[in-house]
């Protein structure tokens, strides 16, 4: 998946799939998404090995 990060374009893959609100710590930050069935969370782990969560809409399949 890929997705936008300021002026760049960055990619991951999906760890775990969200249908309901969801709160994670990372790097020391609350991150919050109002997941839902329509409209999932996804935690996504990147290529340097961090992870980030992202809503569906956020996110695009391919490349650019």
């Amino acid at each position: 998946m890929h997705w936008q990060w300021g002026k760049y374009e960055t990619e991951g893959k999906i760890e775990k799939e969200y249908d309901k609100p969801v709160t994670k710590t990372i790097k020391g930050a609350k991150v919050k998404r109002k997941a839902s069935k329509e409209e999932p969370a996804y935690e996504i782990k990147q290529k340097d090995g961090s992870k980030v969560l992202k809503s569906e809409s956020e996110l695009k399949k391919g490349g650019t």
